[in-house]
């Protein structure tokens, strides 16, 4: 899975089609790309879609590939293939890539298909194989103005010419989770973890979701550094942090946690967990009292099955395992090791919450993918907890709630200090 607010540039190149015809089908778009430089947590391209309106507005929000590295293959041209269905209003439909960070690539061969019982119907593109002389039919929404779109003979799948998206010069601005005056490497564990720290004061530390990194937290850091040493941690196989072949787990990410702390002098720090950093601060505080002083999870789970997590949330990712495995991702993979992670991890009794000292605030949205009875499940298990559940918001309220989610932040790691 990619996050697309990972790294500073971000934009799309695409073209429109009038898709009036195929109202509610399903879909096939595929294209052909050739990565200049190796893909990386930095640089990343997917397919996108979105459905349009009468009135060229986007109908719901985009859809892109589950994950860049699914359809990677180095020094030699990646098959890209998004899926999905036109939604039953849309009169045209916006079919493109979105790109990430500074890498360069070349671009072939796009195709639209409409599922019609069984059969494939292909939608005409302008210029889907850049065959003609100019790219005048393909749009750019927030492109950069040091790239370079230009038709390349050098590298083609096939015929005479591919798009060629030079971002050789394109400086991509330091953002949480990139910053190389900030950021650091250290090794832990067999490892290398990669952190950065703003702002002077007690520390804390934030610990980031699955398959995400330390820049999800960015609607947090300029408040948070202003009163405290915020210290964001990538986990291990995430973000930029190292991992091994060793066996993902909870403990042993809380474990690798430990070890950071201890390299780093520290003890009794706050801890800001959201969904996996908070599975990964409760068992810290639970193994390893004298590192948490206070710590504020968001989305928190002690097990996956009925009761903890929705239906809805286990069956998408089910169905993104089998994705990969059909389309014979390894399993050595580590978007498919974080994914297997989520539906058997973690293992965490209720009971042994009791041997938690710090006070702790438990926090979930209304609608968020962690049940509200198990969320207060947690909180009634920790004995000084506050528990607090978001009116209106789901498992994305760091991001889409920030003001009221730093603030009750805020509040609870002020109170006392």
């Amino acid at each position: 899975m990619v996050s697309f607010k990972t790294y500073g540039q971000f934009y799309q190149i695409f073209q429109t089609v009038n898709i009036e015809k195929y109202q509610g089908k399903n879909f096939i778009f595929e294209g052909k790309i050739l990565y200049k430089d190796k893909i990386d947590r930095d640089s990343w391209l997917v397919l996108t879609t979105v459905s349009i309106d009468n009135k060229n507005k986007p109908i719901k929000a985009s859809l892109y590939n589950d994950s860049a590295s699914d359809y990677y293959k180095q020094d030699d041209w990646s098959s890209y293939e998004l899926a999905g269905k036109i939604d039953r209003n849309a009169k045209y439909f916006a079919i493109g890539v979105a790109i990430a960070g500074n890498g360069s690539y070349y671009l072939d061969n796009f195709k639209l298909f409409v599922k019609e019982g069984k059969n494939k119907v292909e939608i005409p593109l302008k210029n889907s194989d850049f065959e003609d002389d100019s790219i005048t039919n393909w749009q750019s929404y927030n492109i950069d103005k040091n790239t370079k779109l230009s038709l390349s003979k050098d590298k083609v799948f096939s015929g005479k010419q591919s798009l060629f998206v030079d971002n050789s010069n394109v400086k991509v601005a330091p953002t949480l989770g990139n910053n190389p005056e900030h950021g650091k490497y250290i090794d832990v564990n067999g490892i290398k973890l990669y952190y950065e720290i703003y702002g002077k004061g007690k520390p804390l530390l934030l610990l980031h979701g699955n398959n995400s990194s330390m820049n999800s937290f960015s609607n947090q850091l300029d408040i948070l550094s202003k009163k405290y040493m915020v210290i964001g941690l990538d986990s291990r196989g995430q973000g930029k942090s190292s991992a091994n072949d060793t066996k993902l787990t909870y403990e042993l990410m809380a474990e690798d946690v430990n070890t950071f702390l201890d390299k780093m002098l520290l003890k009794n720090v706050n801890i800001l967990g959201w969904s996996d950093g908070g599975n990964i601060a409760l068992i810290l505080a639970m193994q390893h009292p004298d590192k948490v002083n206070k710590m504020a999870v968001m989305g928190t789970v002690l097990y996956n099955d009925i009761s903890s997590v929705t239906a809805e949330t286990n069956k998408l990712i089910h169905k993104q395992v089998n994705e990969m495995e059909d389309k014979g991702v390894p399993k050595t993979n580590m978007d498919y090791r974080l994914k297997i992670l989520l539906l058997t991890e973690p293992h965490i009794n209720p009971d042994s919450l009791q041997k938690i000292q710090s006070p702790t605030l438990v926090m979930a949205g209304q609608y968020d993918v962690v049940k509200e009875k198990h969320t207060k499940l947690i909180a009634e298990k920790i004995t000084h907890s506050k528990l607090v559940i978001f009116k209106g918001a789901d498992h994305e309220a760091p991001q889409k709630i920030p003001q009221l989610f730093n603030q009750t932040v805020l509040n609870f790691f002020d109170q006392n200090n």
